[in-house]
């Protein structure tokens, strides 16, 4: 019986940008990773991040400033989803998969939009002066937590779509990055980097009590945890195998497993909605 399934970009390291986007299905022994399909054009370049849609038929993507939608699971037949007129690095799908969210910088702030698939005109969730970046959406789709700058570091925020309140998540003494939630809603995983430390860990914090988990703690770079979609998994790139692969852990932090292992460098993992 065959396991979850998650798509990553791979980027090659020959190929000054050129990327391989490619979906895998992981088996249940956790150790033999099959290749279902892999394409590599000269058109996906600079990817910079990468979710799967709610009924598995597309993905949304970042690429060179603009937001795009193409065929599952390659990114074939791409269509851009935002105005050449603005710079869009990261986006995230609601959980209808028929809207998403995104940042764009402004003259003098920054702007948290909802946009449509339909093409519809988006809409303004929240404004500020402060940068912000890498919106994710809650599994109900009520709140999205934010990445936000204040006094030189970074943290996350979290905004109620209904009353438009702001939340601050993190007052830690470290940078944070990355965040996702968890299918249930209640956590939120995320990369942080204390404030005299030179690596990127992942952590996990409890809405509820708003208590903080360390998972990794180590000398290597991990970066853009995606939850698994029955929340017993995150997946992760790291690069403790030397390159970037992408690993899997557990919730609680143990059972550390390499997923990908080659010659590419292995980014920004989504996992298919059926898991």
């Amino acid at each position: 019986m065959s396991g979850p399934i998650l798509a990553q970009v791979s980027v090659c390291p020959e190929a000054r940008g050129g990327l391989k986007c490619s979906v895998m299905r992981w088996v249940t022994a956790l150790a033999v990773v099959t290749l279902v399909s892999a394409v590599a054009t000269a058109g996906f370049e600079n990817l910079t991040c990468l979710d799967w849609s709610p009924t598995g038929e597309y993905l949304l993507f970042a690429q060179n400033g603009g937001l795009y939608l193409g065929q599952a699971p390659n990114g074939s037949q791409p269509r851009r989803l935002t105005p050449e007129t603005t710079w869009v690095s990261w986006g995230r799908l609601g959980p209808g998969g028929d809207w998403y969210v995104y940042v764009t910088p402004l003259e003098h702030d920054y702007i948290l939009w909802r946009g449509w698939i339909t093409g519809d005109e988006p809409e303004e969730l929240y404004r500020t002066q402060g940068h912000i970046s890498q919106p994710t959406v809650s599994p109900d789709g009520s709140r999205v937590a934010f990445v936000a700058e204040h006094d030189g570091t970074t943290g996350l925020s979290l905004l109620d779509l209904a009353s438009g309140e702001v939340q601050s998540l993190t007052r830690t003494p470290f940078r944070a990055a990355c965040p996702d939630f968890s299918p249930d809603g209640d956590l939120i995983v995320f990369v942080g980097l204390w404030k005299e430390g030179k690596s990127w860990d992942l952590f996990l914090l409890d809405l509820d009590s708003g208590s903080l988990e360390q998972l990794t703690e180590d000398s290597f770079f991990d970066w853009g945890p995606r939850f698994s979609p029955d929340g017993e998994w995150i997946a992760f790139e790291s690069s403790r195998s030397g390159a970037s692969d992408i690993y899997v852990i557990r919730r609680d932090g143990t059972d550390l497993t390499p997923f990908t292992h080659d010659q590419w460098r292995d980014a920004f993992p989504t996992w298919a909605p059926s898991g």
